[in-house]
Parts: structure tokens; C-alpha cells; sequence
């Protein structure tokens, strides 16, 4: 392997840099539409707080009529996994919200 090395060096051939992990995870939250302000609010200074970024927040309809969906995106390095799992538990809690789940899909929902 280092013969293979020095002939790549010398051929001009700069080696790739290893990839790391993306470290990006998304939550979806579903809640009445009139809460939004607020919970969108709440959800920037509890994850700054537990030391998490939150990279993204988009909005958009959910299923049902006075329901909105926000997927939030978040910067969570692997070690930090346990307190982005807290998190996503307390904004569970709070009142209004109907629902958190990962990603896009129902089945991974969050209880």
C-alpha cells in the first residue's frame, strides 16, 4: 500500500479526505396552526440551551384542517444523540403538540 501511495504522490494525485457522517437529524412536529409562533420560538431556545443548532425550520399543512406540520433540522453531532432524544421528548410535551416524529415517515413516531 505505500508503494501504491508514492506512486500516487508522485503522479500529482492528491488523496481524497475521508468522509465524515453526516450529522444532521430532522424532526417533524405536528400542532394546531394558531401555536406555531410560539413553538417555533420555544424550539430555537430549548435546543440552543441543551447546546444543539438548529440548522433548519420549514412549515408546511399537515393532514388534518387547522393542523400545520414544522420540520426541523438539526445539527447533532453523535455524542449529543441522547440530548437531542431529550429534547425531541420535551417538545413532545408541551401543550398543543399532537405529534413528533423522525423524517418523513408516521412509522418512526416518537413515544
Amino acid at each position: 500500500m505505500r508503494f501504491f501511495d508514492l506512486f500516487l504522490r508522485r503522479a500529482g494525485v492528491r488523496p481524497t479526505p475521508v468522509r465524515v457522517p453526516n450529522a444532521v437529524s430532522r424532526l417533524t412536529v405536528v400542532c394546531p396552526r394558531h401555536l406555531l409562533p410560539n413553538l417555533r420560538k420555544q424550539i430555537y431556545l430549548d435546543f440552543e440551551a441543551a447546546g444543539l443548532r438548529v440548522s433548519g425550520l420549514s412549515i408546511d399543512n399537515a393532514q388534518q384542517h387547522d393542523m400545520a406540520r414544522a420540520c426541523v433540522t438539526v445539527a447533532c453531532p453523535p455524542e449529543m444523540r441522547a440530548v437531542l432524544m431529550s429534547q425531541a421528548r420535551q417538545l413532545r410535551d408541551l401543550p398543543g403538540v399532537h405529534q413528533v416524529h423522525w423524517g418523513h415517515r408516521r412509522q418512526h413516531a416518537l413515544n
